[in-house]
């Protein structure tokens, strides 16, 4: 392995490599765009991202669009999650029953049953 071997090894990954290993480095920086509003980079901005995250690695103008892509659709989907999590604990706790204490073995079923029965 020469040095030029050793200088891409480390650096996000060698560039004939079919998956880009992006550097904790462009990450955060990448994070730090899309917290400061940055979802659908226009082509200009992706050269310019890139153009600074060469700094820390190999990347290309592929790479950051579909970050920006994966990462919109991650957080939609985590916010999803997070609001059916929110309306599940909602729902469960609409329907618990405020005037029923668990009773033991099975005390309140059979009276309920019975109830039932008389009506019929």
């Amino acid at each position: 392995m020469d040095s030029d071997d050793m200088d891409v090894a480390g650096s996000g990954g060698a560039p004939g490599n079919s998956r880009w290993n992006p550097t904790k480095e462009q990450i955060s920086m990448l994070e730090s765009f899309y917290s400061h509003g940055i979802r659908t980079p226009s082509t200009e901005m992706i050269e310019q991202i890139t153009s600074r995250l060469k700094a820390y690695g190999h990347i290309e103008g592929k790479n950051v669009f579909y970050w920006f892509q994966n990462h919109k659709a991650r957080q939609r989907q985590k916010q999803k999650q997070e609001s059916m999590a929110y309306i599940n604990n909602y729902l469960h706790k609409v329907h618990q029953p405020v005037f029923a204490p668990p009773c033991a073995n099975g005390l309140l079923l059979n009276l309920i049953h019975l109830n039932i029965m008389s009506v019929l």
